[in-house]
């Protein structure tokens, strides 16, 4: 998908059909990022220079300070 818009002030990221929150962002470079659709969560990856990201089922991202990511559908995104 897409990124069409970016608000970092509102910690939301506008893709092509939903709009995300950002969970982590590594230096505008990456953003980890997840939406709630019909009680489930989903997850995503951007690559905020080639303004594109893509749906996961398992995360493969760690945090600017070296924070490592959890994803359940059922709880979202969780920082261990």
């Amino acid at each position: 998908m897409n990124i069409v818009h970016i608000d970092l002030e509102k910690g939301t990221v506008q893709s092509d059909y939903h709009v995300w929150q950002i969970v982590s962002n590594n230096d505008n470079k990456f953003l980890l990022l997840q939406r709630e659709e019909k009680g489930r969560f989903l997850a995503a990856e951007a690559d905020v220079k080639k303004k594109h990201l893509w749906e996961v089922k398992e995360i493969s991202y760690r945090g600017p300070a070296g924070e490592t990511f959890f994803y359940d559908e059922e709880a979202g995104i969780l920082k261990v």
